[in-house]
Formats: C-alpha cells, sequence, structure tokens
C-alpha cells in the first residue's frame, strides 16, 4: 500500500492537480483499450487452434487405415497347374 501511496504523490507532484485527472482518465481509456485488445488476440488465438484441432482430427477419420493385404489366389492356381504338367 505505501507503494501506491508513493506513485499518487509523485504523479501529483508531476502532473499537478489541476492535469491529474485527465491523465487518471487517458490511463483509464488506454487500459480498456488493451484489456479489449488483448481479448480479441486470445479469441483469436483460440479460435485457430480449434480450427488446427478440428483439421487434425478430420484428416485422421478420413485418412485410411493401413490394412493388410490379403493372400492372393493365384499362388494356388499356380501350384495346382504345376501339379498337373508334371
Amino acid at each position: 500500500m505505501p507503494d501506491v501511496l508513493f506513485i499518487l504523490i509523485l504523479a501529483l507532484l508531476i502532473f499537478g492537480p489541476k492535469k491529474l485527472p485527465e491523465v487518471a482518465r487517458q490511463l483509464a481509456k488506454f487500459m480498456a483499450q488493451f484489456r479489449v485488445m488483448r481479448d480479441d488476440l486470445k479469441r483469436q488465438l483460440e479460435g485457430e487452434l480449434l480450427r488446427i484441432e478440428l483439421e487434425e482430427k478430420q484428416k485422421a477419420v478420413v485418412a485410411p487405415t493401413p490394412q493388410l493385404e490379403a493372400p492372393s489366389e493365384a499362388a494356388p492356381k499356380e501350384a495346382v497347374q504345376e501339379r498337373s504338367v508334371s
């Protein structure tokens, strides 16, 4: 608390009693604008992260899963043909 009191007294000495309310209003406007910009940036980042996450999930669902190849039926026919030729 003593730190805040020191800052207020210092601001009063630097800006004077007539200018201090105007400076306080400008500071409050700046802080409000900063909060709006910060929240907007946060929403944009969260939206992009969500979009990327959804794209990754969609790619995982759409991507074909590798399947084992079924043994071809040509091999037994060749074996049968070799037996009948002999």
